[in-house]
């Protein structure tokens, strides 16, 4: 295919997708339209190679939230989209040598099986452009994918994406300052995924206590970013002020009966007076936490000993 900006306009309303007026809000299935959408908003912020795509966390985040926009139970499958573009003209897949084209069941069966996933060149600099970036995503949006409350849902997305990017470069910066339990100066209104990334990508998306790493078919890691010092009070994302947990351990840490002494050693809580089957959560105690490669981003001993002091049981 042509690679001039109208050509690639009018290709991106013509996207080969699904068509089912039953299962899509307008008859068309968006996950090639998501998928792009994701890749632009990354690539703005420097955050995909688009000559080697990965579906890494930042892909995986940014494809669950872009569906979180939509008027869907759940979000879709990202490999699929991933290893199907390849029929629309500017989408490479390199399969590995011996494996033979077939549909991958997952995002890890498409990493098993491809040596590399990209965008032709010339779809790349019409992407890197801030002008035509902005182009081809409203072609994209208003491209017959998504209904008119979807699309504003999207726009309002993207708007706030570039912020969110440069509010997880802050957090990534902060942990070279001394903790402080309430952060004014970085002070947000509201809850912002850079913290959930930024705590994810920290302890490699699993569970802090019990190492799980779990993710759906979707893409979407089930782990938890936990504050340690709740949100609702001190406003306060630092890295350090983050725990990477399951749904199990996340509940049980906001509710008292699970706490991290300044050893980095899990303390279950005396409290607990019924446990089927015995040890699922007894056993655990005095289990060395799984802590981030980085030592600057381990958690605060400050924010630890207020949990204990405050929640703990």
């Amino acid at each position: 295919m042509k690679f001039d900006i109208d050509t690639v306009k009018r290709k991106m309303s013509r996207l080969r997708v699904d068509r089912n007026p039953h299962r899509y809000t307008v008859g068309k299935a968006p996950h090639k339209p998501v998928l792009l959408l994701s890749l632009m908003i990354l690539d703005k912020n420097d955050r995909v190679d688009l000559t080697n795509i990965k579906p890494d966390l930042n892909l995986r985040e940014t494809w669950g939230s872009l569906w979180g926009c939509l008027d869907y139970p759940k979000p879709g499958p990202i490999h699929l989209p991933m290893y199907h573009m390849k029929s629309d003209g500017f989408w490479i897949v390199e399969l590995k040598k011996g494996v033979g084209p077939h549909q991958p069941r997952s995002v890890g069966t498409l990493v098993d099986m491809t040596d590399r996933i990209a965008l032709k060149t010339e779809f790349i600099d019409l992407i890197e452009e801030d002008r035509t970036r902005n182009e081809i995503i409203n072609s994209i949006l208003n491209g017959g994918y998504f209904s008119d409350a979807e699309i504003r849902r999207l726009r309002e997305f993207i708007k706030r994406a570039n912020g969110s990017f440069r509010y997880e470069e802050r957090l990534n910066q902060l942990v070279k300052e001394e903790f402080r339990m309430e952060l004014d100066h970085v002070l947000v209104p509201r809850r912002d995924p850079a913290f959930r990334r930024a705590v994810l990508g920290a302890y490699d998306e699993r569970c802090a206590v019990c190492e799980m790493r779990l993710m759906t078919a979707s893409g979407i890691s089930v782990v938890d970013a936990a504050h340690i010092l709740p949100f609702s009070r001190f406003h306060n994302d630092d890295i350090r002020n983050g725990l990477s947990l399951c749904k199990l351990h996340h509940w049980l840490f906001d509710h008292g009966l699970l706490t991290v002494d300044n050893r980095y050693r899990v303390r279950v809580s005396n409290s607990i007076e019924d446990e089927q089957p015995k040890g699922a959560v007894t056993d655990i105690d005095r289990k060395e936490l799984l802590l981030p490669e980085d030592a600057e981003k381990y958690p605060s001993h400050i924010a630890l000993e207020w949990h204990r002091n405050e929640i703990y049981m």
